[in-house]
């Protein structure tokens, strides 16, 4: 879960285009916040493999309390930079669950180099140091 989770990320990451108008390709063409999904299943991954109830409960409660307040906030600033422009967005896609796409038509959006330079690669080193830690503990 924690590696798909990161595939989702790394994907959506490599069609987003900051701060030139609204990114509407890629995973952005069928939810507004394929970044958070991808961060939601990493976290559901480490619940999993951490077998911890309390933390799991706190995870899937908490996150998206969390993240629907940083979610209203961003919606907000991206009303106010780019106008009609997201208000458009806003109707046209769905905010949280995607609608149904094709995996191949996204992937052949996706531009790795992107992806690098939206800095998904420490995000990438952190789940590797992640797995590893856990992979410790469960073989100590």
């Amino acid at each position: 879960l924690m590696i798909l989770g990161e595939a989702w990320r790394f994907v959506s990451s490599g069609t987003l285009i900051k701060f030139e108008g609204v990114t509407r390709s890629g995973m952005y063409a069928y939810t507004r916040n394929p970044l958070y999904i991808g961060s939601f299943v990493i976290g559901v991954g480490a619940c999993v493999m951490g077998r911890d109830l309390v933390f799991a409960v706190l995870f899937l409660v908490l996150y998206p309390i969390v993240y629907a307040q940083v979610i209203r906030r961003e919606e907000a600033y991206l009303v106010d930079r780019y106008g009609d422009e997201y208000h458009a967005y806003l109707r046209e896609v769905p905010r949280i669950i995607p609608r149904r796409f094709n995996p191949g038509e996204v992937l052949r959006e996706t531009s790795p180099f992107l992806a690098v330079k939206n800095r998904e690669l420490p995000a990438i080193l952190g789940l590797v140091a992640m797995l590893a830690v856990m992979a410790a503990k469960m073989a100590w």
